[in-house]
């Protein structure tokens, strides 16, 4: 965790949860990814990073049910109607950055989806691979935000 928020004791400066979303979606293993968490829960924040990969069309749906299963298998959010909607407007948000040419012949995805709560408003960011060939691979990122 190489970005330096502030001096010890300033809190880190108030890490916002969009922020923290998508250090957690970049995070490169599960090391730095237990880091990141480590760090977050120092700031009262709840998240969870999961992965899906396949053929866009095949995975938009399964995107929104990982990010929601692992939502509520970890508790970072209650088992309630209102919070699952926000997951789910949270991680459509999210996802207008990954897709970003509707009408593109089914790319092929390769991303993380982390979620971050501070119990009031949950983020969520999604970091990964898009590509219509194995050679033709870009980065792509997108972040959503919503109150629960």
């Amino acid at each position: 965790m190489e970005t330096d928020y502030g001096s010890a004791g300033s809190e880190e400066r108030k890490l916002t949860l969009g922020r923290a979303a998508m250090f957690l979606a970049m995070s490169e293993d599960r090391e730095s990814e237990e880091e990141y968490r480590t760090r977050f829960l120092k700031l009262h924040y709840k998240s969870v990073a999961t992965e899906v990969s396949g053929p866009l069309l095949e995975t938009q749906q399964r995107i929104i049910k990982n990010a929601v299963t692992a939502a509520l298998n970890t508790r970072i959010i209650e088992n309630n109607q209102r919070s699952i909607h926000s997951i789910i407007h949270t991680v459509l948000e999210a996802l207008q950055g990954i897709v970003v040419v509707p009408v593109a012949p089914n790319p092929s995805i390769k991303v993380k989806i982390a979620l971050v709560t501070d119990g009031e408003w949950v983020a969520c960011g999604i970091f990964g691979l898009s590509a219509l060939h194995h050679f033709s691979n870009h980065e792509r990122a997108g972040l959503g935000i919503m109150h629960l």
